[in-house]
């Protein structure tokens, strides 16, 4: 591993949220050398640059730009030499196992480009809930995602910079899915993923907030996957990797069952925004 490889993490923001500071915290805490761009409001630029004097603050794209285009505002001014990006929203974290899953890889002679781990869904006080349902194979991801199951988050994923340099930015057509488009466009071009079982960061689960939108997100997600996974995967496929998903999680159900009662992750977001409605 090369002691200078540089990890860039975004943090779209609106400086308001009351678990930013964690978030920062999580991310200062990784043992890596790291370049951090926060962006934000414009408003908000010198507050949050006198509070975070080692990031680097920036305005984002503003109101029409959403989450997404304060990421793509983050990687426009990076303009410093990095080698891997993430991001982290800023009522989320980074865990000491995305650290741990990033060293490993950078160990590795040929270093996978595309990293995903595991990632821990907790409630607004930080109580975890349980791990959030994954693909432990790659290989599965297409035949999920053409059942309508979302195999991965993005919390955590790692991407090297040649990678993000041949997918561009994210795309502002999607205001809730654009990060889907973004791994599923270097999955669809043949760029290499590489799953580890650690927890690798943490998911909030909170009133108000963007993805309890379901019905929205599902409508992207299923226009992302019909036009990057044109061809179905055959019925018998699709079936048998529904089986070897469910059983792989079948622990994540019952600890979520038990926490939270006989409720899919799309109903736990959804109740969230009825809290606020």
């Amino acid at each position: 591993m090369n002691d200078q490889t540089t990890l860039l993490v975004v943090t779209p923001t609106l400086g308001e949220s009351p678990h930013l500071d964690r978030t920062i915290a999580s991310v200062e805490a990784q043992p890596l050398r790291i370049r951090h761009v926060i962006s934000t409001p414009a408003r908000k630029v010198a507050e949050l640059a006198a509070r975070y004097p080692h990031a680097l603050v920036v305005p984002d794209a503003g109101r029409a730009g959403g989450i997404y285009g304060a990421i793509n505002a983050g990687l426009e001014a990076a303009v410093f030499q990095w080698d891997w990006f993430t991001y982290i929203n800023d009522d989320d974290a980074l865990l000491p196992g995305f650290g741990r899953v990033m060293l490993e890889n950078l160990r590795e002679t040929r270093p996978a480009p595309v990293l995903y781990g595991d990632v821990e869904l907790i409630d607004e006080q930080g109580a975890r809930i349980s791990r959030i349902t994954t693909a432990e194979n790659p290989e599965w991801i297409p035949a999920l995602l053409q059942q309508g199951i979302s195999p991965l988050m993005q919390q955590g994923m790692a991407f090297h910079r040649e990678v993000v340099e041949r997918l561009g930015r994210f795309d502002l057509r999607y205001r809730l899915c654009a990060d889907l488009d973004f791994w599923l466009r270097a999955y669809a071009a043949g760029e290499r993923f590489r799953y580890q079982p650690e927890c690798v960061a943490q998911f909030r689960l909170r009133d108000g907030q963007l993805s309890a939108e379901t019905s929205v997100t599902r409508a992207e997600q299923d226009s992302i996957v019909s036009r990057l996974l044109p061809r179905p995967r055959p019925r018998l496929q699709r079936l048998s990797t529904r089986l070897l998903y469910r059983l792989y999680n079948l622990p994540r159900y019952l600890e979520r069952f038990r926490k939270r009662g006989f409720r899919t992750s799309y109903a736990l977001l959804q109740e969230g925004a009825a809290r606020t409605a």
